[in-house]
């Protein structure tokens, strides 16, 4: 039988360990116990009591046969809306449950979800966890088309803000639909796709406003109000189906739709495909048609690769397969003006023509080199097993270390590049030309490139090398110091994704003082400082997407039981953190970094005592000479009971071994990109689905 993902993975059983050879996942029996006809005897939770792996596959079997009779009776259940019984989704277990596998950013964190005194601390934790989310949209009407005045106001935000980000539509093709639906003499009779359009781009575009107070009509009443025009001829229109299926899931960023954001983005991939924009046109078209050819293809592009690394899952399209150039960084109205003199835009491309220093597309450029690097992160960091166990899948085994430093340094250099390529824009027009904007992204990227490689490279006694740590809680510290200072100076407003940022930023710092056996105590008292600013604006996000609770609630159980223990093993002296923001109105944290990205003020100690470095052996670059006689050369399979850790940092680290509570940050990925509503959160022992 093999193993089911659905089930944690047990440690080495004792004929394996003994023998010094790689144990399988395999229930009831292991594959060497199979083939030997040995009993497979593996240790249990406390450490001591052996158990067999047959008695755990039956338990495991009877979970899995209860989960399927609730699930059963829940589908039984009547609607209580409609009186009809409910039908299962069976999309569901696909798409929704998440994939915990190495390279995802999260297996790594595997030993901060073990303490059992976590909840006995916490007994309300898990009924406040599956309390179902108050969702703000369900009370919010259609709305009506404003006055022209204000729908002009609304535009132009639009136009200054998600527009520079996300430019897939013509400005000339915005100004038009305005002229149409709200100059003409007769609004009600305008077409139901122009209707469509107009209603999205104004609920995309008075989401900052109506937050500020400055609009006094929801967002989301003016998206219901599109979806009385969304007709299934509207996604027969090519290009421009895709647009308006881009306009969906850019307002679904904001606001929970009930579709999930990473389905809509493979909609739109698809469906460029099928049109074949990956690849150069085999018709002449005119220039500034081709021009949003590509721009509508590179736009999916950004976010297929952004949620499909959050959510650890395929990408819609490998690079190898885009073929089509990226778009010319120019002016709409310039391209218009070589038409009939440039034969394509190609030729344009390389055109001796005047250079603007920024463009209508210089923040789309941007994104998109980002993408690309992210894309790099994604294929080489994703986990994969040897083909064979031949000589040269040893080799590799052995060289894997090697590798993945040697990656994880060339993408964080191509990452600073990317950074220091960025140009200064005197007089930014929205948050997407300021320079903050661009280190929340260098930091979140550099922040979730560190994990990745951190799940990948070889750990003893299930620690990460010291050296990734280290990095991981800087720029994690990093991030949170420019997030809030954006959210705080309400340049930056909330999202599910960002909250997500946020919350991952946080839980990697709670991870670096759950193993960090004796930091410097001022990097202890940086780093709660930074979760305590994180905490007061995850609150706030939390008041505005009511949905988040849960994550909240986690948030907080975490960072209460990380202080308790720091106190308890005397690492903290239980005052609260020291600088500015320690008082609940202060305005920003203390921590910064500096060009490269490293907090300066941080001291560069060693996370580890060198009477205690056994815990974590000689990294970042193991020998084969530096491994136990007999243990073979697979690195990546080392066992926690090879080595001598110490007791502190196992009692202390052990804080999250539980698979459902691990996988909060997992299902907080699900989250960011939303579920459709009433969904339990609860299900095949998931969280959330």
């Amino acid at each position: 039988m093999s193993a089911d993902p659905r089930f944690p993975r047990l440690p080495a059983c004792h004929a394996c360990y003994t023998k010094k050879i790689k144990c399988d996942n395999i229930r009831p029996k292991c594959a060497p116990c199979a083939r030997s006809n040995a009993e497979c005897i593996t240790l249990g939770l406390d450490g001591h009591q052996p158990v067999s792996r047959r008695y755990i596959h039956e338990l495991e079997q009877r979970v899995r046969a209860l989960q399927s009779e609730l699930q059963d009776a829940l589908d039984e259940l009547p609607d209580p809306v409609s009186g009809k019984r409910k039908r299962r989704n069976s999309a569901r277990s696909t798409y929704s449950s998440p994939n915990f596998t190495e390279g995802a950013g999260l297996s790594f964190m595997r030993p901060l979800f073990t303490d059992p005194g976590w909840r006995a601390h916490n007994p309300t934790l898990l009924q406040n966890l599956s309390r179902s989310a108050r969702l703000v949209e369900a009370t919010i009407t259609p709305n009506a088309l404003p006055s022209p005045e204000t729908a002009r106001a609304v535009f132009d935000s639009y136009l200054t803000g998600t527009h520079v980000l996300n430019p897939f539509l013509l400005r000339q093709e915005i100004e038009e639909i305005y002229t149409r639906v709200f100059l003409s003499s007769d609004a009600s009779e305008s077409a139901p796709h122009d209707l469509f359009r107009a209603y999205m781009i104004l609920a995309i575009g008075a989401i900052h406003a109506f937050r500020r107070g400055s609009h006094e009509h929801h967002p989301y009443g003016y998206y219901l109000s599109a979806m009385h025009h969304f007709t299934a001829p509207i996604l027969s229109r090519g290009l421009e189906s895709i647009q308006d299926l881009l306009l969906i899931g850019r307002f679904g960023i904001y606001h929970h739709i009930g579709t999930s954001i990473w389905e809509i983005t493979q909609l739109c991939m698809r469906l460029c495909i099928e049109q074949g924009l990956h690849r150069p046109p085999t018709t002449r078209k005119s220039l500034l048609h081709e021009q949003l050819q590509r721009r509508v293809f590179w736009e999916c592009y950004v976010i297929d690769r952004y949620s499909s690394i959050t959510l650890d899952r395929p990408l819609a399209i490998a690079d190898r397969e885009i073929r089509v150039f990226l778009p010319v960084n120019a002016n709409d109205d310039e391209i218009e003006a070589a038409e009939g003199s440039v034969p394509d835009l190609d030729i344009f491309q390389v055109s001796p023509r005047s250079q603007i220093e920024t463009t209508d597309l210089s923040v789309f450029f941007l994104c998109i080199r980002l993408r690309q690097i992210t894309s790099k992160i994604h294929s080489l960091f994703q986990f994969k097993k040897p083909h064979s166990a031949d000589s040269s899948g040893s080799l590799a085994s052995v060289t894997a270390p090697g590798r993945i430093y040697t990656n994880l340094y060339r993408l964080l250099q191509e990452l600073d590049d990317w950074r220091r390529s960025v140009p200064v824009i005197e007089s930014p027009r929205c948050l997407y030309e300021s320079q903050d904007f661009y280190d929340l992204r260098w930091m979140r990227e550099r922040l979730l490139l560190v994990r990745k490689a951190m799940d990948l490279v070889p750990r003893r006694g299930h620690l990460p090398p010291r050296d990734l740590l280290e990095l991981c809680s800087q720029y994690a510290m990093g991030t949170i110091t420019v997030f809030c200072r954006l959210y705080e100076s309400q340049r930056l407003t909330y999202t599910r994704s960002y909250f997500q940022t946020l919350f991952t930023a946080g839980l990697s710092i709670i991870f670096y003082l759950s193993v960090a056996v004796d930091p410097d105590q001022g990097t202890v008292y940086q780093a709660i400082d930074a979760l305590s600013h994180a905490e007061r604006v995850l609150k706030q996000m939390g008041e505005e997407l009511p949905d988040a609770v849960q994550y909240v609630t986690v948030y907080e159980a975490l960072y209460r039981h990380t202080l308790e223990k720091l106190r308890h093993s005397g690492r903290w002296s239980g005052q609260r953190p020291r600088g500015p923001h320690a008082d609940d109105h202060a305005e920003s944290p203390t921590v910064d970094y500096d060009a490269t990205g490293v907090v300066p003020t941080l001291p560069q100690t060693q996370l580890i005592h060198s009477a205690d470095t056994r815990a974590f052996g000689d990294w970042p670059l193991p020998t084969p000479n530096s491994l136990a006689p007999g243990s073979g050369t697979d690195v990546t399979t080392v066992d926690s009971q090879t080595i001598n850790v110490p007791e502190d940092v196992l009692s202390f680290s052990a804080l999250f071994w539980d698979d459902t509570m691990w996988s909060v940050e997992a299902g907080l990925g699900e989250y960011a990109y939303g579920n459709p509503p009433g969904i339990s959160l609860w299900d095949g022992g998931t969280y959330p689905s």
